[in-house]
């Protein structure tokens, strides 16, 4: 059914051509003069080439069930409504799709990466002479970039040793219980990373470590041993 809307108050009403038609929100005319697309507020009169020259329609508020009354603004039909709901579900979807694509992507588990690991320490050292180095070199062996890969020292010699330094100095950090950790960072694919940890013996020991290397995307961490000698 045809509609139209009211210019005064903007409700979508029953085709205004209807005999003396009011609005059902604010009760004005939806025929008055002033509503139709002919009559011109300049002029004050009614601009229709049918109508009688003898006849000035000098109020617009009036009402006169003219049959080529035209309503300045009309509604749509029930159809196009129908459409025009149609389509704002359909944009509504879109952007939910759109966004639920956005949160996926920022949720979604970067893909597993597998690093290779070797380790050179000194083998046998003389306390007083130096210091018990562990260098770690890790390789990024798959095709996806490895997220915050880091190389974990602990095990039971862990308390006859002090990390001194850490080479680069910026790597060092403490690790859970009695361990400590080696920043190596985000590696592409192909890319090596290395950090050196210098540790000072408090005595002569039989060293035994262990070094873990871990990823945010790793399959599964390395443990690698790590054994020496401090002589008197």
């Amino acid at each position: 059914m045809a509609t139209v809307q009211c210019p005064n108050c903007g409700a979508i009403n029953p085709n205004g051509k209807r005999l003396l038609a009011r609005c059902q929100q604010c009760n004005v005319y939806l025929a008055a003069c002033r509503y139709c697309l002919f009559y011109d507020k300049r002029m004050m009169d009614c601009t229709h080439p049918a109508r009688p020259e003898e006849l000035r329609i000098t109020d617009p508020s009036e009402s006169l069930n003219c049959p080529d009354f035209t309503a300045l603004v009309r509604g749509g039909s029930g159809r196009r409504v129908l459409r025009t709901a149609v389509l704002a579900i359909a944009l509504t979807l879109a952007a939910l799709l759109a966004g639920l694509r956005m949160y996926e992507a920022t949720t979604t588990p970067a893909p597993e990466v597998l690093l290779h690991t070797v380790i050179n320490t000194t083998p046998q050292l003389n306390l007083g002479e130096g210091t018990f180095d562990v260098k770690a070199f890790v390789r990024n062996d798959s095709e996806y970039t490895a997220n915050e890969v880091q190389v974990f020292i602990a095990g039971p010699s862990m308390p006859d040793l002090v990390c001194e330094w850490t080479d680069p100095p910026e790597a060092y950090a403490e690790g859970p219980g009695r361990s400590i950790s080696g920043w190596i960072g985000d590696l592409e694919p192909g890319q090596i990373g290395s950090v050196v940890f210098y540790f000072q013996p408090k005595e002569p020991t039989q060293i035994k470590l262990i070094a873990q290397v871990t990823s945010a995307n790793v399959a599964g961490p390395q443990r690698l041993v790590i054994a020496g000698e401090v002589l008197p």
